[in-house]
């Protein structure tokens, strides 16, 4: 089988070497794998497996589950936690999870320990020792990469609470007490990436966008706006989420976005040879996964996910080419230049 690869080169300017992250948003295991992806999730992860040989992570910002319900007697969750298992043993990479809205039971508040016990879908698939992390509201270090899981209660999913659940989210986001240093990468996760998007957010974040290098997130699937469909109205086209009743008239379809507090870029479309891009100070790059199952425009349907790639800052020449030796791009430019005058 073949999938969707969507390419990133970020640069940054700390001293780190390459990292590769592959991410896998909303994978949606149950009725989704029942009824349509029978054996086909088995086959994207050996596809995974035979293309990505250099991963150094792999991230999963939400939606793992179709719905929550009881895990115990369910098939579909074996299946997760083989296929999970068979990528971090092949690729010698660790899993990093965080919750979407379909991994979060619905009034919480109101069931019992036992109860979250049985719904909690980490307490299935945390599994440290065997490089299977469930990152619920938490951060960890790995290599010289600091990861953080980030999910607030369901209900901020809900189709009437964007914008209006952004301060509850800041708040949650702020009890959370995470701690960002500058001279490692920094990886968001979130399954909403409009949380730390929407221009009527951003400004109240201060300088997290400087700590940060990217944030990933999902939850959009690729029904929303198609990619086709953003090439040809790329300058103008706005996600009108057909789960929301007043959309926000903001650039969230598939894509990356420059993010700092005081702005949020137009769209960067991904390509298939990648796409580069620049973290420049005071901001981060925020990344929406197309979505691994479909179930928003046709089924069954070609399984996408995202590759990015971040390095020590880079300098392109005019042709595409880039360093990330500053020296080597100096050399090249004298190079050229020497040609210039012989021609």
């Amino acid at each position: 089988m073949k999938a969707t690869e969507d390419f990133y080169k970020i640069g940054v300017d700390v001293s780190s070497g390459k990292k590769q992250f592959l991410s896998l948003a909303d994978l949606h295991y149950g009725v989704l794998q029942q009824m349509f992806y029978k054996g086909t999730m088995k086959k994207f992860f050996d596809y995974l497996i035979r293309n990505n040989k250099d991963a150094t992570a792999i991230l999963i910002p939400g939606d793992l589950l179709f719905y929550l319900t009881s895990f115990h007697d369910k098939k579909f969750l074996a299946a997760l936690i083989n296929d999970l298992k068979d990528l971090v043993d092949k690729l010698g990479a660790p899993v990093f999870i965080s919750y979407g809205n379909h991994d979060l039971p619905l009034n919480e508040e109101k069931l019992k320990e036992e109860e979250k016990q049985e719904l909690d879908l980490g307490y299935y698939l945390d599994n440290r020792g065997s490089g299977i992390y469930v990152l619920d509201n938490e951060q960890v270090k790995f290599q010289d990469v600091v990861i953080t899981g980030f999910s607030p209660r369901r209900d901020a999913y809900s189709p009437n609470a964007m914008p209006s659940c952004l301060k509850s989210v800041k708040e949650c986001f702020d009890k959370c007490n995470f701690h960002f240093s500058k001279g490692t990468i920094n990886v968001l996760m979130s399954h909403e990436n409009k949380f730390f998007t929407h221009p009527s957010i951003v400004s109240e974040y201060g300088d997290l966008y400087d700590y940060l290098t990217f944030i990933i997130g999902g939850h959009l699937h690729d029904g929303y706006m198609p990619i086709w469909l953003q090439q040809l109205c790329k300058e103008s086209m706005k996600d009108y989420g057909i789960w929301e009743k007043v959309p926000p008239k903001i650039n969230m379809c598939r894509g990356a976005f420059k993010v700092s507090k005081d702005s949020v870029s137009d769209v960067i479309l991904p390509k298939q040879e990648g796409v580069f891009i620049e973290k420049e100070k005071g901001e981060c790059i925020s990344i929406v996964n197309r979505g691994v199952a479909k179930y928003s425009w046709f089924l069954p349907s070609r399984p996408s996910y995202t590759k990015i790639e971040v390095t020590g800052s880079f300098y392109m020449a005019e042709d595409g080419t880039y360093w990330t030796s500053e020296e080597d791009y100096k050399l090249y430019r004298q190079e050229n230049e020497q040609e210039k005058v012989k021609k």
